[in-house]
């Protein structure tokens, strides 16, 4: 004969999560940023699709309210050429009466994609945008010098 154990007491690791209602609506909270060396990006406002739905946003925080369940991302920021600049993509899931939090960082290069995911991201471009400025001081710092030399020879 087989004897019969009571029910285990309940615990919170094997407790049953408390329900949750069928209009629970899910939140999405995007922080878009962009670099301070980047000014010129404040004119441009982002562009932000979920599921090819465009949504409104701006610069910095962004909560979106939402059903819950799965989601495809896409930002970027409309320019002229290119025509998107720092696009980046991210499939998401969206659970009911919860937020998800997510960071966007314009890149610094304009060809470069952008960071999408879990904060902090890096900065894309970053390595683009150093080799450009140290070819244009070095080429500011050359002409200094021709000018210089110049001077020095005419007197």
């Amino acid at each position: 004969m087989c004897a019969m154990h009571p029910p285990a007491p309940h615990t919170p690791w094997n407790r049953p999560p408390p329900p949750v209602p069928p209009t629970a609506q899910a939140h999405l909270v995007l922080d878009v940023k962009r670099h301070w060396f980047s000014f010129t990006l404040a004119m441009i406002t982002p562009k932000i699709f979920l599921n090819g739905h465009q949504m409104l946003v701006r610069w910095g925080h962004n909560a979106i309210p939402l059903p819950p369940g799965q989601y495809h991302l896409h930002v970027h920021l409309p320019f002229i050429f290119p025509a998107q600049i720092g696009p980046a993509d991210l499939t998401i899931w969206l659970h009911p009466g919860r937020a998800l939090e997510l960071e966007y960082r314009a890149p610094l290069w304009t060809y470069s994609r952008g960071a999408l995911g879990s904060a902090p991201q890096p900065w894309n471009g970053k390595g683009c945008m150093i080799a450009i400025l140290a070819v244009l001081l070095g080429a500011l710092a050359l002409l200094l010098i021709l000018v210089v030399v110049t001077a020095v020879s005419l007197s």
